[in-house]
């Protein structure tokens, strides 16, 4: 635990202008004793091509998050099968924001960087001073855009899907946020639990969307609600022109049951 601190003061001191005069190595941890709290984390998951499903491998899986930092030994890239596996330890929070960038130029394809933001689950506890405990994320699916040239025009799809918000007992949550996840596209359920999200994405097929469910607004909508994440499937409602309008893709009907913190 003392390496541990040791790593992130030694961290922090240039941040915040503190001189050398100050030792880290001097600080001694004890219950009494002033400190920073930490946390160990882990994040794995995987990064595909938002148009074709495949693996994507060479994108570096970094912090973006200005408020926070990690003490980690190397920067994360993804592997051949788009896994990717990020540790360390930073300062306790059950959020992370992770910017996924394309750092190999034209090996892998071009993909746009994109900042997506990862919950993460709490499956140690700490030792009740300093150390805050484990927390982990897994299976995080990141869909990252492909920057293709346009020649003459960039191929298209349009998605619609609507659906309603439910609490265990089957009754309506409104003001939950609905976010098609890596499309920046967000909407909110409405009194009778109901929400429409739409939009369109550069590429030739869209068979399935991945939407997130937050509850941003504490007990005013009956209670606090774990965040979700689903994978809708889509049906192909319009075949496009042929050209460039490569078709509408919808689902209707969709129900998702949200649970109480």
């Amino acid at each position: 635990m003392k390496d541990l601190f040791l790593k992130l003061c030694r961290a922090l001191i240039p941040l915040f202008g503190v001189t050398t005069a100050i030792s880290c190595d001097n600080v001694i941890l004890g219950p009494d004793m002033y400190g920073s709290p930490v946390m160990e984390f882990r994040m794995t998951g995987k990064v595909v091509d938002s148009m074709t499903g495949e693996p994507v491998k060479g994108i570096a899986v970094t912090n973006a998050d200005p408020e926070l930092m990690w003490e980690s030994a190397d920067t994360a890239f993804t592997s051949a099968d788009g896994s990717f596996d990020v540790r360390g330890y930073d300062f306790p929070s059950e959020k992370r924001l992770l910017k996924f960038t394309d750092v190999d130029g034209e090996e892998n394809g071009r993909y746009f960087t994109d900042d997506v933001e990862v919950s993460l689950v709490k499956t140690e506890t700490g030792d009740g001073h300093w150390f805050s405990g484990v927390y982990i994320a897994e299976d995080v699916l990141v869909r990252l855009e492909p920057d293709i040239p346009a020649e003459y025009g960039t191929p298209m799809v349009e998605f619609s899907v609507k659906g309603r918000v439910l609490n265990e007992d089957a009754s309506p949550v409104e003001n939950i946020e609905v976010t098609a996840v890596n499309l920046h596209q967000t909407v909110r359920t409405a009194a009778d639990g109901t929400f429409h999200i739409s939009g369109e994405m550069i590429g030739f097929e869209m068979t399935d969307i991945t939407l997130g469910f937050e509850d941003t607004d504490g007990e005013n909508n009956g209670g606090e609600f774990e965040d979700s994440t689903m994978v809708i499937k889509l049906v192909k409602t319009d075949s496009g022109d042929g050209i460039w309008d490569n078709g509408d893709y919808q689902a209707e009907n969709v129900e998702v049951i949200l649970k109480k913190k």
